[in-house]
């Protein structure tokens, strides 16, 4: 993250925040999904490091944040993106035991569950 950060930043000046973002928006969905498809530990760790590399969208943001609004108001759209990151970082863990305890009672094996549940060699 410390060092694709910088460079994805750059990039988003000169093609544009909109596309580095969807980029990196992008990219972070497809590593989730290596993720919760991985069946190996080593998978799991190179889809975490794509993951990471993917991060850089949140500095993208608040450069684009920076961009739209005028220079007083800065500091407000800085920390507006930094509590909308931080929240679903909280919020994120809880929608998904909600919407697992949910599927549960339904009968309905959630992706992540089905695919991470012990494999029988018989």
């Amino acid at each position: 993250q410390m060092v694709i950060c910088p460079i994805l930043v750059a990039q988003s000046g000169r093609i544009g925040r909109r596309a580095v973002l969807r980029f990196c928006l992008g990219g972070a969905a497809a590593a989730n999904l290596l993720i919760s498809l991985s069946s190996s530990t080593r998978g799991i760790v190179a889809a975490r490091l794509l993951a990471g590399v993917f991060a850089a969208s949140t500095p993208v943001a608040q450069a684009a944040s920076t961009d739209i609004v005028k220079p007083a108001q800065t500091a407000r759209a800085l920390s507006r993106v930094s509590a909308s990151t931080q929240l679903g970082v909280v919020v994120g863990p809880m929608v998904v035991a909600v919407l697992a305890a949910v599927y549960g009672r339904l009968g309905v094996a959630p992706l992540a569950v089905w695919t991470l549940r012990p494999q029988r060699n018989d």
